[in-house]
């Protein structure tokens, strides 16, 4: 079954600042609100860093080539902030709607990396609305 795209919490940007910096003191963790209970979801950094280079195995070429549709991946396959795209599923603990995070990871010196997020959508299964 392809997964439908609904509501987007984050939608890609050219000028969207890095939310992580490896070696910059900050959360290991990116938090949002669930887009229907609000319960906090939280996404770890490492988990999008190490996604980078197999994200469109992990999720399914089909959903893949959908969802570079969507956040408007160019040809040449870079994320708007110039890094590597990376994607990841999540669920809401409470609710369990289901989101799928995009993130531009920059290895902008060796093992060193920026994590910028660049979208944030609820995933909606075959005639499913929310």
């Amino acid at each position: 079954m392809m997964e439908q795209f609904g509501k987007s919490a984050i939608s890609p940007s050219y000028t969207r600042k890095a939310h992580f910096k490896s070696g910059a003191p900050s959360n290991d963790n990116y938090i949002f609100d669930c887009l229907h209970c609000e319960n906090p979801i939280s996404v770890r950094y490492q988990l999008l860093i190490r996604a980078a280079g197999q994200w469109e195995t992990t999720i399914g070429e089909e959903f893949a080539t959908a969802a570079k549709d969507f956040y408007k991946i160019g040809v040449v396959g870079k994320s708007q902030d110039g890094g590597w795209p990376s994607m990841l599923q999540v669920s809401c603990d409470s609710c369990e709607a289901r989101y799928l995070i995009y993130a531009g990871i920059d290895e902008y010196y060796n093992s060193l990396y920026r994590v910028t997020i660049q979208g944030i959508t609820e995933l909606l299964g075959a005639g499913e609305e929310r």
